[in-house]
């Protein structure tokens, strides 16, 4: 079991889950044109790895015309491929994802943070991976996979091993951040999702978050109720490091996944994460520590602080 942490890391992690595919290799992503590891998915196809991916048809902000680009590239691999199913896909008002990160070849699995992307990878997000061959996990991945596939619902028993959405991750989610002590935070959203938002307001001081200083106006508004709670938050601009992560460390346990901490992130997409202890949580602990004693300078000159 291995915790890897981006922009360091880079694709190796995934890459290296790619190269030791023997028979089969499964990726469900929200987003994938990461020239290398589409590289490694067209070398395991050669070697006559049976490889599958799902990939979400409708990614925010993405025009038709790159979605399309995105499916050529891999198409080209000679992978299988299929959009995800149509209950995660938006319509009309109403937005759902495919927003998991996760790949699976039948004795290892990679579960994450991270879009498969160069931004993602390597490039300038804060972003973290996990990769295991704990054979329950990888089974359950594999299950979570094979039922989106075939267009069935994910079994129950899934739940009680991954943090799933949609279905149990606001509990699980819940229950990491009600830990006793303090607790270190890292999102790109805040919500609003008031379960969750309440959860992190009773912690008052014992909670320190960070978030992109791009949040929007609801985010803000939130900020400042967390705030007014005691509540310690940073918002920290795009440079040099864009936070993308969803991570939560305490002093017991700790939770990485695709999860954002909004109503549709944990109701209604498919999202995949991990709780995660042990001595993940010091390697976690150091990694926020670190992020959150950084002053970065904004356009203005000024620090945040």
């Amino acid at each position: 079991m291995s915790l890897f942490i981006e922009p360091n890391a880079g694709p190796a992690p995934i890459i290296q889950i790619i190269n030791r595919a023997h028979r089969e290799l499964d990726i469900g992503v929200y987003y994938l044109d990461d020239r290398k590891l589409l590289s490694a998915v067209r070398d395991a196809v050669r070697r006559g790895v049976n490889v599958r991916i799902m990939v979400e048809p409708k990614p925010y902000g993405m025009k038709p015309w790159q979605v399309q680009k995105e499916v050529r590239a891999i198409e080209a691999t000679g992978a299988h491929f299929e959009y995800v199913p149509g209950r995660f896909v938006s319509h009309g008002d109403q937005y759902v994802f495919y927003h998991a990160k996760y790949c699976v070849n039948g004795h290892e699995a990679e579960i994450g943070t991270a879009n498969v992307d160069w931004s993602g990878l390597g490039g300038r997000n804060r972003e973290y991976l996990y990769t295991t061959a704990n054979p329950t996990v990888v089974r359950a991945v594999q299950a979570v996979f094979n039922a989106d596939w075939s267009r069935q619902r994910a079994p129950v028993w899934t739940h009680r091993v991954l943090v799933l959405s949609p279905g149990t991750s606001a509990a699980q989610i819940l229950q990491v951040i009600n830990q006793p002590g303090p607790i270190g935070v890292e999102s790109e959203e805040l919500g609003p999702y008031a379960p969750i938002l309440d959860a992190l307001a009773a912690k008052g001081k014992d909670l320190r978050m960070i978030l992109p200083a791009s949040i929007n106006a609801e985010d803000q508004r939130d900020v400042a109720f967390l705030r007014e709670h005691g509540c310690q938050v940073r918002l920290l601009p795009a440079k040099p490091i864009y936070m993308h992560a969803k991570m939560i460390v305490g002093q017991s346990m700790a939770f990485i996944g695709s999860e954002n901490f909004t109503q549709t992130s944990l109701q209604s997409n498919r999202e995949l994460g991990l709780l995660l202890n042990g001595s993940d949580l010091g390697t976690l602990q150091a990694q926020f520590s670190r992020d959150w004693s950084m002053r970065w300078k904004l356009k203005t000159g000024t620090k945040i602080t």
